[in-house]
C-alpha cells in the first residue's frame, strides 16, 4: 500500500516534528503568578516577631515554559533575615535578589513592595503556678488541699506581655470523681501568644497533688 512507501523516512520526519514542537513549547514565553509564604530567618535569641503585615508575597514571573515550570518547583518561600535586627516596627523592602530564579525566567512584578514586622525584645519572669480545679468531689468526700510542684516557673517571651503576667494556670483538673488522694502531671495553659516556659523545662508538665478526705460521719463509697 502507498501508505508504507518510504515508511522509514516518514517515521524520521514525524520524530523530527515532535522534537521541534517540544522545543518550541519549551521556549514559548509564558507568565505565571506565585504566592510565596514569608519565612523569617536568623531571628536573634533575644528577639521575637509578634506580627507581620502580610503572610505571603505574590510574584509574577515571565519566561520560557520550561523556566517557569522550574520556578514553580524551586520558589517555595520568600526569606527575610533578622540578623542584626532591633526591637520596634521594622520595614523590609521586597526585592528580587532574595529569590533565586532559574535561567530563562524573570520577575515582572511583586506585591506588596514592603513587609512590616513588629519585633519585640525577649524578657523573662518567675510567676506562681495556679491549679485550675473544676467540679466537686463525690458526695461524702471533700478536697482537703491542692498543691503543685514547682510552685513557680520562669516564663520567657515578648517583653510587654511577660511584664503583665501575674501567674500561670494549669490545664483543668477535674475532681468530680476523686475519692482518694491523686497525683497528676498537668500541662501549663499559658493562654497568651509569644510566651513560653524558659529553659529546659519548656513544654514539661507540672506535678499536681489533690488530697481527698472522707467527710466525718459518712460511710463514703469505696
Amino acid at each position: 500500500m502507498w501508505i508504507f512507501n518510504n515508511f522509514f523516512y516518514k517515521v524520521i520526519a514525524l520524530l523530527i516534528a515532535v522534537v521541534l514542537w517540544s522545543t518550541a513549547q519549551g521556549f514559548r514565553s509564558v507568565e505565571q503568578g506565585l504566592d510565596l509564604p514569608i519565612a523569617i530567618e536568623n531571628v536573634p535569641p533575644d528577639l521575637v516577631v509578634m506580627s507581620r503585615s502580610v503572610d505571603e508575597i505574590n510574584v509574577r514571573i515571565k519566561g520560557s515554559l520550561a523556566a517557569v515550570r522550574s520556578a514553580e518547583k524551586e520558589l517555595v518561600r520568600y526569606p527575610i533575615s533578622l540578623q542584626g535586627a532591633k526591637p520596634g516596627e521594622r520595614t523590609y523592602p521586597v526585592t528580587d535578589d532574595r529569590l533565586s530564579l532559574p535561567r530563562g525566567a524573570r520577575i515582572l512584578a511583586r506585591s506588596p513592595s514592603t513587609v512590616v514586622l513588629e519585633i519585640e525584645s525577649v524578657a523573662s519572669k518567675r510567676v506562681p503556678v495556679r491549679v485550675d480545679v473544676v467540679g466537686e468531689p463525690p458526695e461524702g468526700y471533700r478536697i482537703a488541699s491542692v498543691s503543685v510542684e514547682p510552685t513557680k516557673v520562669r516564663l520567657e517571651g515578648a517583653r510587654k506581655i511577660v511584664r503583665q503576667l501575674r501567674e500561670v494556670v494549669t490545664d483543668r483538673v477535674d475532681v468530680s470523681r476523686l475519692r482518694e488522694t491523686t497525683v497528676k502531671e498537668v500541662p501549663l495553659s499559658l493562654g497568651v501568644a509569644y510566651v513560653w516556659r524558659a529553659g529546659e523545662e519548656r513544654g514539661k508538665p507540672v506535678r499536681v497533688e489533690v488530697r481527698v478526705e472522707r467527710l466525718p460521719g459518712t460511710g463514703g463509697e469505696s
